[in-house]
């Protein structure tokens, strides 16, 4: 496939398309079911990312809010909105592997929605998207949740 460019018009139409494909394709889709331990989501870029390098996951719902914070060679959970403080991980040398991964436990479908990670300092500056999609628990396994509940608050 090629086409004629004839003027500059055609041109910056051409790259609009070509920006707005590699948008789209570019997020990542993860997909978890409610009540499960973890959910990974994944982003490995080059190893040895230098001291000052900042680490931030975010997310637009509708408010912006932050699941991870990673800045001065730890993670900065009085940054982290209170929703995720207790249940986001990332790994502890991941400046040396490059493996800026993102691990939320116990999804629930709040969670559902689109993440961003973005990574900086003085020389670096990358973005990962992804949509998370959390699917909801079924009757059968609400019923039976119930039951569970009930049996141990009287026989506990």
């Amino acid at each position: 496939f090629y086409t004629i460019i004839q003027n500059d018009e055609e041109l910056l139409l051409l790259s609009l398309q070509l920006i707005f494909l590699f948008v789209v394709l570019s997020v990542c889709q993860v997909e978890v079911k409610e009540g499960a331990e973890s959910v990974l989501l994944p982003f490995t870029t080059t190893p040895e990312l230098p001291g000052d390098v900042i680490v931030v996951w975010w997310c637009d719902k509708p408010n912006i809010i932050f699941p991870h914070v990673y800045k001065n060679g730890c993670d900065q959970p009085e940054e982290q909105d209170q929703f995720y403080r207790t249940r986001t991980k990332m790994n502890e040398d991941l400046l040396k592997t490059g493996d800026l991964s993102l691990t939320l436990r116990r999804p629930m479908e709040k969670d559902r929605g689109d993440y961003i990670c973005d990574v900086f300092s003085r020389n670096i500056r990358r973005e990962k998207r992804f949509h998370l999609e959390v699917k909801g628990l079924s009757v059968f396994h609400h019923f039976w949740l119930s039951v569970i509940l009930i049996i141990c608050v009287y026989h506990c």
